[in-house]
């Protein structure tokens, strides 16, 4: 559906190797298929299942939307780097779990 909006859609190639969607199965819907890096480099909002730590540095103004825990110890740690790379963090496991809120909801 973001493709058919407008948006440019990129993937990591191989994101979808363990959940069974290959790249071919992700340019028939309109993504483009890049290396990680590149990904990185020429998205403004990311998707990633667990937050890419590792990554924090080089994606200084980006969006990273992710499953964070913020409320564990460990989600907090991950918030202060993100924090100290520059990185806006949203966690997905903040959304209420409310019926108005299903749709969103990462469970």
């Amino acid at each position: 559906q973001l493709a058919k909006d407008g948006y440019q859609v990129v993937v990591e190639n191989g994101a979808g190797m363990f959940s069974g969607f290959s790249d071919e199965a992700y340019q028939a819907a309109g993504c483009s298929i890049l290396s990680r890096q590149s990904v990185i480099q020429k998205a403004q909002v990311l998707f990633s299942i667990e937050p890419p730590v590792r990554d924090f540095a080089t994606m200084r103004g980006k969006i990273v939307i992710s499953w964070v825990g913020r409320l564990l110890d460990t989600g907090k740690e991950i918030v202060k780097q993100a924090t100290a790379a520059g990185v806006t963090l949203i966690d997905v496991t903040a959304v209420p779990r409310i019926t108005i809120a299903q749709k969103l909801d990462v469970l």
